[in-house]
C-alpha cells in the first residue's frame, strides 16, 4: 500500500508538471465518461431500478390484443369481466386511458385541470394512500352515487391554499358538485399528470359499450403466483368472453407484461441506440487519450530510461504509467460526473421520458459508482498500451541526447487507432444520417391540410346549463360569429378532434347494402362532427358532392363526408355520393353520403391515410370541440381577443390547449427529432475526436521526420510533394478507416430500420454523403500538418541532427 500511494502521489505530481497536457486529456476524457454517466442514470431509473410503489416486481399491465396485434386499451365490460373471474390476482385495476380536461368554476376565473377516472382499486394496487382523507368507499364506486373526487397535492396548494379542511369541501367541476374526499402525496404521479381523480363506476361517461376500447388495466399478483401462471388463467377468461360475446370479442385476449417492462416499451429502442453512441464516443476518446499518452510519452523516454537504470523493473514502470493513466481518468471522471448532471436533464426532455421517478433523476450512489468504474476502466483501457510500449526502450540509446529514434511500433500503434476512430466515426454519422434523412422525409409530408397561419384551441361544455344539444348548438353557433368579427381572422373551423392533435375516437362502419358476416371483417373509421366551413378553414380539398352545410340540422337525413381512402375502400370504382352507410353510434344509424373530402394524417405524420367520415355538428352536437382559427396576422396576436370572444358567451369556460398548427406539427414530430439531433450531437463529438486523431498523427509524423524533410527539401524537392507526402499519409489511415467503417455501417444501419421513415438502412446517397463529408473534413485535419512541414528549414533539421 506504501508503494501505492507513492505511485499516487508521483502521479500528481508528473500531471501537474505537464498542465496543458493533462487539460487536454482531462477534458476530453470528461466529455465522453459524462456522457456515458448521464445515459447510465438514465437507463438505471428507466430499466433497472425499480419503480417507487410497493413490492413492483409484482406489478403488471394487462393490455387488450386483437387476433395477436396488441392495442394498449382494453374495455371496461372486459376488465370487470377479469376482475371477477379471476383468482391470481390480489388486485386488479382499471383507469381512463385518455386524460380529460374539465373546468373547475367558484373563483375569481375558472380553471382548466386535468381529470381522470380510475376504479377504487388503483391506488391501493400501487400502494399509495392520500395525504390527507380517505380513498372512495364500494358504495362510491356504484352507479348512481353521488360525485367524489381525489385531488393532487398541487391542486391543493394552489387552489385551496393546502387548508386542511378541504376534506369535505365540494367543488364545481364541469357544472356538477363534486365531494373532495382526499389528497394525494406530493409528486404522486402514475402515467399522467392528473389535478382529479375520480371514481370509475358502470355510468361514467367512458364506460360505453363492450367494443369500445379505452382503459389500461393494472394488476398485482398474489404471492407465488409467476406471470405465465397469471397469463394462463387470463387466455381461459379470453376465450369464455369470446365464446359468450361473439360480436364483440372473437379473436381478442389479454396480453399480461410487467408493469416496469411495458412503461419503457416505447424508450427501450432510444435509450439503447443513445447508449451504445456515447459508448462509442467514449471508446474514440480513448484512442485519442491514448495516441497522446504515446506522443507525450516519447518526451520522457530519457526519464524512464534513468529510473531503469537506477533500478526500476518494467513491470515498475509500466505500473507507474497506469497509476497516471487512472488518476487521470479519475480526475476525469470526477468533472465528467458534473458534466452528466447537466447532460441527464438535457437528455430526460430530449426523449420526453415521462416515468415515476425520471423528473428526480440525479446524483446517486449507484450513478458514482458508476462513474468511479468507468473511470478506471477508462484509464486502463487508454493507458495500458501506452506504458508498456514506454517500458520497452532501449536504455542507452534513449540515455543518449541528440540520437534520432523513429519509434516505429508506436507509430503503427497510434495510426491503427486514428483507423478505428474513423471507422466508429463513420458508423456513428451514418445513423445520424439516415436518422436525419427520415426526419426530413416526415416533416416534408402533406398531412392534408394547410397548417400556416392557424391557431388552434379546445373548448368544453359542462355542467346542467349545456346538457341540452341545443345549448351547446346556440354556444357554438354563436362563438364561430365572435371569432369571425376578429380582426385578422379570415375563418373559422369547429371540428370534435383536430388531425394530429387528438387521433383515436373509431368506430365500425359498413355500407348498408353489405353488413359484415365475420366481426374480424369489420372496418372501422375516425369520427369527425364538423360545422360548416371546416374543410375551407382547414384547406382540405372537396373531391366531389358537397360540404356539411347549415340545413344539415337535426331535423334532416343525417348526413356524412367522407375521406378518399375511405371511398376507395367502400366503393371502388363506383361514386359514393349518394350511397349510404351504418355507422355503430351504439344505435347503428344509416347515414347518406353527400361528399368526398381528400385524406387527412389524422394520428400523425408518419401513419398513412386512414379511413374518416364527417358528421353535421347539429346531427351529432359534441360537448367538446376543437377551434382551428386561419387569420391573416400572426396568430398568437388574436389570443387576447380570442380569450374575450368565449368569455362574452360564458365567463367560466377557459380557452385550453392554445397553440398554433405548426407547433402541433412540431410536437407530433419531436420523438424523430431527438434521435436524429441526439445521435448527430455525438456523431459530431466522435467527428471532431476522429479529427484530433488524425491531426495528432500527422503533426507527431512531421515532427519525427524533420530530418527526412529537411533533406527532400535541400535535395529540391518542390512545397507540393511534400503536402502530397503529409496528405497521403493521413488519407491512407483515412481510406482505410473509412472501409472498414461503411463496412460496419451496413450492420449497423440494420438495427436503426424501426427508426427509419421512408429510407432504407443502406441508403446510398447517405452513405456517399457522409464519406464524402468526412474525406473533407479529413483533408483540413491533414493541412495543419502539412503547412509545418513546409515551414521546416533544411539547414536547421540537419543541424540537429
Amino acid at each position: 500500500m506504501g508503494g501505492f500511494w507513492q505511485d499516487i502521489r508521483y502521479a500528481i505530481r508528473s500531471l501537474i508538471k505537464s498542465p496543458g497536457f493533462t487539460a487536454v486529456v482531462v477534458l476530453i476524457l470528461a466529455l465522453g465518461i459524462g456522457a456515458n454517466v448521464a445515459m447510465y442514470s438514465i437507463i438505471d431509473t428507466a430499466m433497472i431500478r425499480s419503480l417507487p410503489y410497493a413490492e413492483p416486481e409484482r406489478l403488471v399491465m394487462g393490455r387488450a390484443t386483437f387476433n395477436g396485434n396488441v392495442n394498449p386499451w382494453a374495455s371496461a365490460y372486459d376488465f370487470w369481466d377479469y376482475q371477477e373471474l379471476s383468482t391470481s390476482f390480489e388486485n386488479l385495476a382499471a383507469f381512463w386511458g385518455f386524460p380529460v380536461n374539465g373546468t373547475v368554476t367558484g373563483g375569481e376565473r375558472p380553471e382548466r385541470l386535468v381529470i381522470n377516472t380510475a376504479s377504487r382499486e388503483l391506488f391501493p394496487l400501487l400502494g399509495v394512500r392520500p395525504q390527507i382523507g380517505r380513498l372512495p368507499s364500494g358504495e362510491e364506486a356504484l352507479e348512481g352515487a353521488p360525485s367524489v373526487a381525489l385531488i393532487s397535492h398541487g391542486l391543493w396548494q394552489r387552489r385551496y391554499g393546502g387548508a386542511p379542511d378541504v376534506i369535505g369541501r365540494t367543488m364545481t367541476l364541469d357544472g356538477t358538485s363534486v365531494e373532495i374526499i382526499g389528497v394525494m402525496p406530493r409528486g404522486f404521479s402514475f402515467r399522467f399528470a392528473v389535478d382529479v381523480w375520480l371514481p370509475m363506476r358502470p355510468d361514467s361517461p367512458f364506460v360505453g359499450a363492450r367494443r369500445f376500447h379505452n382503459w389500461l388495466i393494472l394488476g398485482r399478483l398474489k404471492p407465488g403466483v409467476t406471470l405465465a401462471e397469471a397469463q394462463s388463467e387470463v387466455d381461459v377468461i379470453s376465450a369464455q368472453l369470446e365464446a359468450q360475446y361473439p360480436d364483440s370479442n372473437t379473436g381478442k385476449a389479454l396480453l399480461l407484461t410487467e408493469l416496469q417492462e411495458a412503461m419503457v416499451e416505447g424508450y427501450r429502442a432510444s435509450l439503447f441506440m443513445l447508449m451504445a453512441a456515447v459508448v462509442v464516443v467514449l471508446l474514440i476518446a480513448c484512442g485519442n487519450v491514448a495516441g497522446l499518452l504515446l506522443a507525450h510519452g516519447s518526451t520522457r523516454r530519457t526519464e524512464l530510461s534513468l529510473r531503469a537504470a537506477l533500478g526500476a523493473s518494467a513491470g515498475r514502470v509500466v505500473r507507474q504509467l497506469l497509476t497516471e493513466s487512472v488518476v487521470m481518468a479519475v480526475v476525469a471522471g470526477i468533472f465528467g460526473t458534473l458534466v452528466a448532471l447537466w447532460l441527464q436533464d438535457l437528455f430526460v426532455q430530449l426523449l420526453q421520458i415521462d416515468l415515476p421517478g425520471a423528473a428526480e433523476v440525479g446524483l446517486s450512489l449507484s450513478m458514482l459508482g458508476f462513474a468511479l468504474l468507468v473511470s478506471v476502466v477508462t484509464g486502463l483501457v487508454f493507458g495500458i498500451v501506452p506504458a508498456i510500449r514506454a517500458s520497452r526502450g532501449e536504455l542507452v540509446d534513449d540515455l543518449k541526447s541528440g540520437v534520432r529514434t523513429t519509434d516505429a511500433g508506436g507509430a503503427k500503434f497510434r495510426s491503427g487507432l486514428v483507423v478505428v476512430q474513423v471507422a466508429f466515426s463513420i458508423m456513428l454519422l451514418v445513423g445520424a444520417g439516415l436518422l436525419i434523412r427520415s426526419f426530413t422525409s416526415l416533416t416534408g409530408v402533406d398531412p392534408g391540410f394547410d397548417a400556416r397561419n392557424l391557431l388552434t384551441a379546445e373548448i368544453s361544455l359542462r355542467g346542467e346549463e349545456y346538457s341540452e344539444r341545443d345549448a351547446r348548438i346556440q354556444f357554438f353557433t354563436g362563438l364561430r360569429e365572435e371569432v369571425r368579427a376578429i380582426p385578422g381572422v379570415e375563418s373559422v373551423a369547429f371540428i370534435n378532434q383536430l388531425p394530429i392533435l387528438n387521433p383515436g375516437n373509431n368506430t365500425y362502419v359498413w355500407p348498408i347494402d353489405r353488413p359484415p358476416l365475420d366481426p374480424a371483417d369489420q372496418r372501422s373509421a375516425f369520427a369527425r362532427g364538423v360545422l360548416p366551413g371546416y374543410f375551407d378553414a382547414m384547406g382540405i380539398p372537396l373531391l366531389s358532392g358537397r360540404d356539411i352545410q347549415e340545413t344539415d340540422t337535426r331535423e334532416a337525413p343525417p348526413v356524412l363526408v367522407i375521406s378518399r381512402a375511405m371511398a376507395d375502400t367502400f366503393f371502388p370504382g363506383q361514386d359514393p355520393i349518394g350511397k349510404q352507410v351504418v355507422v355503430d353510434f351504439g344505435d347503428q344509424t344509416a347515414f347518406e353520403i353527400v361528399g368526398v373530402v381528400e385524406d387527412v394524417r389524422a394520428s400523425s405524420l408518419a401513419g398513412g391515410p386512414f379511413y374518416a367520415f364527417y358528421t353535421a355538428y347539429w346531427q351529432m352536437a359534441y360537448s367538446t370541440m376543437r377551434v382551428a382559427v386561419r387569420t391573416a396576422v400572426r396568430p398568437q396576436s388574436i389570443i387576447p381577443a380570442f380569450r374575450e370572444a368565449v368569455w362574452s358567451l360564458d365567463g367560466d369556460i377557459p380557452l385550453d390547449e392554445l397553440a398554433t398548427m405548426d407547433e402541433v406539427l412540431s410536437r407530433s414530430v419531436a420523438g424523430w427529432r431527438v434521435r436524429a439531433v441526439a445521435l448527430t450531437i455525438f456523431a459530431a463529438v466522435a467527428l471532431l475526436l476522429a479529427a484530433v486523431g488524425l491531426y495528432g498523427v500527422l503533426a507527431y509524423y512531421v515532427s519525427r521526420r524533420q530530418y527526412e524533410i529537411g533533406i527532400r527539401v535541400a535535395m529540391g524537392a518542390a512545397e507540393g510533394d511534400i503536402v502530397e507526402l503529409v496528405l497521403k499519409r493521413g488519407l491512407a489511415l483515412v481510406g482505410l478507416g473509412l472501409v472498414i467503417g461503411l463496412a460496419g455501417s451496413v450492420a449497423v444501419s440494420r438495427l436503426l430500420e424501426d427508426m427509419l421513415f421512408r429510407v432504407e438502412a443502406t441508403d446510398l446517397t447517405t452513405f456517399v454523403a457522409v464519406s464524402l463529408f468526412f474525406i473533407v473534413v479529413a483533408v483540413l485535419a491533414c493541412l495543419l500538418p502539412a503547412w509545418r512541414a513546409l515551414r521546416v528549414q533544411p539547414a536547421i533539421a540537419l543541424q540537429a541532427e
